[in-house]
Parts: C-alpha cells; sequence; structure tokens
C-alpha cells in the first residue's frame, strides 16, 4: 500500500508538470520567410511552436504569420519585433487573456475568440501606448519609440457579410481614441 501511494503522488507530479508544459503552447508559425527567430537566437520554420513569453524577431526583407490557438493572426513584416506577454485560454468556454507587446515594425493583426469573447481581454503594447481590439482587422505601424499608428481595416458597421462591426479603443496612457470605421488610424505619439 505504502508503494501505491508513492506511485499515485509520482503519477500526479508528472501529470502537473505535463499540464503546465503544455499550457505554455499558445500557437505557431503558420508561414516564416526569411529570417524569422525567437529570443534564444532559434530559427523559426513553418509550423514551429509559439510559447508563453517567447518573442518573435522578424528581420529585413523577411516575414512570418503567427496562427494563435484562440485563432488571432498576427502577421510580421520585415523588422518587428513581438513578445507573447500573457496568454491564457480555455477553447471549451473561450475565455481567456491575451496581452502581446509590438516593439517595432508592421505587424497585421485579424482577432480571434478571446477578444470575441471579450474585448477587455486583448491587449496590443506599442511603444507610445496600448490597443484594445473588438473582432477586427487592423495594423499596427511601431517604426519608431516616439510615434506609432494604427489602422482599422475592418469589417465596419455597413459590411454586407452581417459581422459585427469591429472598433479599437487606442490610448498613450493620458487619452484615448475609439476607431469605428474601416480606413481611419490614429497616430499616438510620445
Amino acid at each position: 500500500m505504502k508503494y501505491f501511494k508513492h506511485i499515485i503522488i509520482f503519477i500526479f507530479v508528472n501529470f502537473l508538470a505535463f499540464s503546465s508544459f503544455a499550457n505554455e503552447f499558445v500557437g505557431i508559425i503558420g508561414a516564416g520567410v526569411g529570417e524569422v527567430k525567437n529570443q534564444n537566437n532559434q530559427k523559426l520554420e513553418n509550423g514551429s511552436k509559439i510559447f508563453y513569453g517567447d518573442t518573435i524577431i522578424v528581420g529585413s526583407k523577411s516575414t512570418a504569420q503567427v496562427l494563435f490557438i484562440d485563432q488571432t493572426v498576427m502577421t510580421l513584416g520585415e523588422d518587428s519585433e513581438l513578445t507573447i506577454d500573457e496568454f491564457v485560454y480555455d477553447p471549451q468556454t473561450n475565455d481567456g487573456k491575451f496581452v502581446s507587446n509590438i516593439k517595432s515594425g508592421t505587424i497585421k493583426i485579424i482577432t480571434g475568440k478571446i477578444s470575441k469573447k471579450d474585448p477587455d481581454n486583448l491587449e496590443i503594447k506599442i511603444p507610445t501606448g496600448a490597443i484594445g481590439a473588438r473582432g477586427t482587422e487592423f495594423v499596427v505601424l511601431a517604426n519608431s519609440k516616439n510615434e506609432n499608428t494604427v489602422l482599422l481595416l475592418g469589417p465596419g458597421p455597413n459590411n454586407s457579410l452581417g459581422m459585427t462591426p469591429g472598433n479599437l479603443e487606442v490610448t498613450d496612457g493620458v487619452n484615448s481614441v475609439s476607431i469605428i470605421q474601416p480606413g481611419f488610424e490614429t497616430v499616438v505619439t510620445n
């Protein structure tokens, strides 16, 4: 009986260790062209796994598309850098929290199920502020530590697909602006 208890404890501890490791996986590189690597200078290729806390670095004349498990899609243009600061997702309920940090570059974002369920649970940090998004597609141009541009792509309030109109809430930490019309943008400065 004593050995049986030890075996059960051993299995339980290993299960917890495996579960916490499995929970760190947040997405994959769906497409990578050119120089794409992580914070450890490891080359990322099509199908490479992305984990909580990873930084994705895309070199010049390169691009990468990251597919997250909540169906958020981020396409990183050349000379871009993105860190996954927080990612928690329950596929059964679509509850979760997603915080990423765009440090530089041009990044197109299509929001996924976390944002659709609760827009307050998606935050995109940029060098000059932060963005909250509701069910939409947008582009961030973070080519300076002092000035960043955020452009709403859609869908708009008059879309013909019956989709919920997207909107962005952009802040510099003091002021905020809502963007609800596709094609409109804001410039966020320090």
